[in-house]
């Protein structure tokens, strides 16, 4: 395990485990840990040790967003620039906003399982590290909670557009605008939180499920994640189309030909991976 940033950084069989460490300040995100954490995602994402990503929180709680007493701006563009009027205009925090979000869009679109284990809060930036997963464990002491509205903020870049496509526009709305906490089991009867588990089981359960990923056939989780992707804004015909492109090349792939292979001969199947 290596520390850096207040980050936590494990790798074990293929998953790889980065886990915020500040629980005295509920793991709340500073600009450093931020980039970070964005660097560490896009490093994963093209290694292929990594099968797996888990993102964790350290202590009783997930992520409660940013830091915003933490959240200085320290880098030469900000020290340069910051009591200049033209770094306060609309287009220019728009801009920087947007370089922000692409930690979250890093992580949606990362071609590997990706797993957000919720302990405890996961509020404003926290929610958006969650719902840009591909699946949400949640242990029994969960609680998640949108905090834009409170704060006076209409949301986070990617925040809006990742939570309807979760809940709902419906539900999306009702999250958003009454900005109340959800607890682990309404989270997970709304599609929020994919599966709660008990405080006590719930690292081990985090543990099996992101084994099970990891051995599993690492092509046809990219796939799926791309399919899935690609059905939000495709056609039908469309759709069907690209599916059955993306199924040819997985069959066409080692682990497609050893998936029939193990079925023939009645064994578990041995996925590389390619």
């Amino acid at each position: 395990m290596s520390e850096q940033d207040d980050l936590l950084v494990e790798q074990d069989e293929g998953v790889l485990t980065i886990t915020l460490n500040r629980p005295d300040r509920l793991n709340t995100l500073t600009m450093e840990m931020h980039h970070r954490l964005h660097e560490l995602v896009s490093h994963a994402n093209r290694d292929p040790a990594v099968k797996v990503l888990v993102l964790a929180g350290a202590g009783r709680g997930f992520c409660g967003g940013h830091d915003l007493a933490g959240f200085n701006f320290t880098d030469d563009l900000s020290q340069k620039w910051q009591n200049e009027p033209l770094w306060l205009e609309p287009e220019q925090i728009a801009t920087r906003m947007y370089e922000d979000s692409q930690l979250f869009a890093a992580i949606y679109r990362m071609n590997k399982p990706t797993i957000a284990a919720v302990r405890g809060a996961a509020a404003g930036s926290g929610l958006t590290l969650a719902i840009a997963c591909d699946l949400r464990l949640a242990s029994e002491s969960a609680v998640f909670k949108t905090a834009f509205a409170n704060a006076g903020r209409c949301g986070e870049p990617g925040s809006t557009y990742l939570l309807q496509q979760l809940v709902g526009p419906s539900k999306a709305r009702e999250l958003l605008l009454l900005d109340e906490k959800i607890d682990a089991a309404t989270a997970a009867s709304i599609g929020l939180a994919n599966k709660v588990f008990s405080n006590e089981t719930f690292d081990e359960e985090v543990a099996k499920i992101a084994r099970k990923l990891a051995s599993g056939p690492s092509m046809a989780y990219s796939g799926i994640k791309r399919n899935l992707s690609s059905a939000a804004r495709l056609s039908f015909e469309d759709s069907i189309i690209a599916e059955a492109a993306g199924n040819a090349r997985a069959s066409m792939s080692h682990d497609g030909k050893e998936a029939g292979l193990a079925f023939m001969e009645k064994r578990a199947p041995k996925f590389r991976g390619y």
